[in-house]
């Protein structure tokens, strides 16, 4: 509406605010000097209808921009949630990645499966170089000629995974072979804690990742389903080029054992 329509709107309503009155002849009368003074309503009803709209337009206007500067206050655009701790590491982009068992990692060892294995640690093994550590609130690192180094957790959960892989064949090649040997192997394992140190470690590296992707029961040949194998399954997942392109940055560059279980 504009500036005219509204400047009409007001001015009818003044034009049209003062009691108005007019003479009505009575034909009927002999006497045409005598007359009847007769009151004349102002006709209102057609300014407060025109009000209505441009009110209405108004507050909607304000209800509007109100709503959407709450909403811009409490969730800006480009609003980043804060870290509860400092890193040097970057958030890395997600991917959905699906679950497929492999036989590579779960068959018994062998050259092809042990070297898949050992391939699931970058160069470095998972240690990585900062620079000024102390502004990350990190406590001293491992001191080599080139600065300090640092362990990826993701990695080091890697290592306790290949530790334990090696223990669990050969535990079970002695049993299967009857040998003596397993006597040794089981009372070095009770007097060195580090496989058992693994366990716990694993059990808070879940606890703390809490992976809550939801994994419905694979199909069995008679068409039921009862059994979660965790195969086939799509999981929101950090990218693994993204990860393996920070390692090959900033990964310890002199480590030469390719061992995942050293």
């Amino acid at each position: 509406m504009g500036y005219a329509s509204l400047r009409s709107i007001f001015t009818d309503r003044f034009s049209r605010g003062a009691t108005r009155y007019t003479y009505v002849r009575d034909d009927d009368s002999n006497e045409g000097s005598s007359a009847e003074i007769k009151y004349i309503a102002p006709r209102r009803g057609w300014s407060l209808a025109g009000l209505k709209i441009p009110c209405l337009v108004v507050f909607c206007a304000l209800l509007s921009s109100a709503i959407t500067s709450l909403s811009l206050r409490r969730f800006p655009p480009t609003c980043q949630p804060e870290r509860l701790l400092k890193t040097p590491v970057p958030d890395f982009p997600k991917e959905i990645r699906l679950f497929e068992l492999n036989d590579l990692y779960s068959d018994p060892p062998s050259p092809e499966t042990d070297a898949a294995w050992n391939a699931l640690l970058p160069f470095g093994r998972g240690y990585v170089f900062v620079d000024e550590p102390a502004e990350h609130n990190l406590e001293p690192g491992i001191e080599t000629d080139w600065g300090q180094i640092y362990s990826v957790s993701m990695y080091h959960q890697m290592h306790c995974l290949g530790l334990v892989r090696r223990n669990y064949w050969r535990l079970l090649n002695a049993v299967m072979e009857n040998s003596t040997d397993a006597y040794a192997e089981a009372e070095h394992q009770f007097v060195n804690s580090h496989t058992g140190h693994c366990f716990d470690y694993f059990r808070q590296s879940f606890e703390c990742s809490a992976d809550m992707t939801l994994e419905w029961p694979r199909l069995e040949e008679d068409g039921r389903r009862y059994q979660v194998d965790g195969g086939d399954i799509p999981h929101v997942c950090a990218s693994k080029q993204a990860l393996k392109q920070y390692m090959d940055v900033y990964h310890f560059n002199n480590s030469h054992n390719n061992d995942i279980a050293a």
